[in-house]
Parts: C-alpha cells; sequence; structure tokens
C-alpha cells in the first residue's frame, strides 16, 4: 500500500529536493522553458503550477508564500505581473511535459517541462454537428394564415379611411377657396 506517499523522492534528501525543485521552478519561470528528466519534470509541474495559482491570487500574501521558493526578486516579479494575469480564464493546466527521448551519457528519459503558451486556448469538445440538413420549408398552421389575413385586411381598411379623409380635407379646403369674398391676407 502506498498511504501517505504523495510525492517522487528522487533519490535525495527533503532539503536537497526542495533546494533543486526550488532552482528547477525558478529557472521554469525565468525561461518559461527547461530540460529535465521525466520524474525531476513532474516533481516541479506540481510546485510550478500551485506557484501560479498563487500568482493569480496576487495578494501581499500569496507573493509571500510563493517568495519561500522562488528566490530570486526578478523572477518573483515575472511570476505576479505577467505569467499569474496570463493565465487568470485557465483553470488549470499552465505547464505541459514533452517527452524528448533519452538524454545523453546516462540514457535517463528526458522530458521539456514548459508553460503553455500565451495565444493557446485549452482544449475544448469540438461542437461540430456529424450531419448537414437542408433548410425545409414548413407550411404555416392555419390559425397564423388566418391571423395574416384578418390584420392584413384591418390595414387595408385602415388605409381606406385615411385616404377618405385626406380628401375630404381637400374638398374642405377647396369650398373654403371658392368663396365670394376673395382670399384675404392680413
Amino acid at each position: 500500500m502506498r498511504h501517505n506517499n504523495d510525492h517522487r523522492k528522487l533519490g535525495r534528501t527533503a532539503a536537497h529536493r526542495k533546494a533543486m525543485l526550488s532552482n528547477m521552478v525558478t529557472s521554469l519561470f525565468k525561461a518559461e522553458r527547461i530540460t529535465t528528466t521525466v520524474p525531476r519534470a513532474k516533481e516541479a509541474r506540481r510546485l510550478a503550477e500551485r506557484m501560479i495559482t498563487f500568482a493569480r491570487r496576487g495578494d501581499l500574501a500569496a507573493r509571500r508564500h510563493v517568495a519561500r521558493t522562488v528566490k530570486d526578486p526578478a523572477v518573483l516579479r515575472k511570476l505576479f505581473d505577467d505569467i499569474g494575469p496570463r493565465y487568470a480564464g485557465r483553470p488549470g493546466g499552465y505547464t505541459r511535459v514533452l517527452k524528448a527521448g533519452m538524454r545523453h551519457g546516462d540514457a535517463a528519459p528526458a522530458a521539456i517541462l514548459e508553460l503553455v503558451g500565451k495565444d493557446e486556448k485549452p482544449r475544448g469538445k469540438k461542437k461540430t454537428s456529424r450531419k448537414t440538413y437542408h433548410d425545409v420549408e414548413v407550411p404555416e398552421s392555419p390559425l397564423k394564415a388566418h391571423a395574416k389575413k384578418k390584420a392584413a385586411k384591418k390595414k387595408a381598411e385602415e388605409k381606406q379611411a385615411a385616404e377618405a379623409a385626406a380628401a375630404a380635407e381637400q374638398a374642405a379646403a377647396a369650398t373654403e377657396g371658392a368663396s365670394p369674398e376673395g382670399d384675404v391676407k392680413a
């Protein structure tokens, strides 16, 4: 059973392991890509993801917590000013481990640990329909057709009433102009 065995020991004492991972994470944030062995990359990824999450928070307590791991002030500033806001809308997965074959010398499995790019978005499910459908004209319901006819009839009646009113106004104006007194302008 592996109760409470939650990390790789990497063949080092606790202090040496902590210092090594701190240096790796600092280098990762400085260069945004490092090459190491696969187990070290996977352990450094755990720590780097946590540090970026703290950087996203951005408060003083988070900065002090990260400063215990990232010792270089310039890198700490870069983490909180550039890297943290870059991943503000991303719910995790800030780094990736790419296998890079075997290391020359001891044939250890090598890996590249890098930050996910600025313009890359997390992969989601593709939303494409498998079938394409042709547009089909659906006949209107008889109730809608009746309502349209009724509205058109009412509109025509209103138009006729408006034309009749306009004709009556013109006739009234014509009878006023034909008065025996003539036009008197004041």
